[in-house]
């Protein structure tokens, strides 16, 4: 299992390469749409990322705020989901 800091380097690195933003660029403990770095697609892209990368289940009731509404939010939120064993089947078979 990953832990906090791997999984908010794993992250910060992800949306750095994928929405064009160094890290320090924007802050983690606010919202990357109210930052303008990211929109609704970009939370999909993220969403598929955790799923594909990191292995963690993400339903549709997952995409909200208080899971998604800042970096630290989403590291909290894979942390939680991975010590919950909510793992796609993927990552559950290895």
């Amino acid at each position: 299992m990953l832990t906090d800091k791997e999984v908010e380097d794993k992250l910060i690195a992800f949306i750095c390469h994928n929405f064009m933003v160094e890290p320090d660029e924007f802050n983690y403990e606010e919202s990357l749409v109210d930052q303008g770095v990211i929109d609704s697609i970009g939370l999909v892209e993220i969403s598929a990322f955790m799923e594909q990368e990191l292995g963690i289940k993400v339903a549709e009731e997952d995409m909200s705020r208080s899971n998604f509404g800042s970096v630290k939010k989403m590291v909290a939120f894979i942390v939680r989901q991975s010590a919950q064993g909510n793992l796609t089947n993927r990552e559950s078979a290895t």
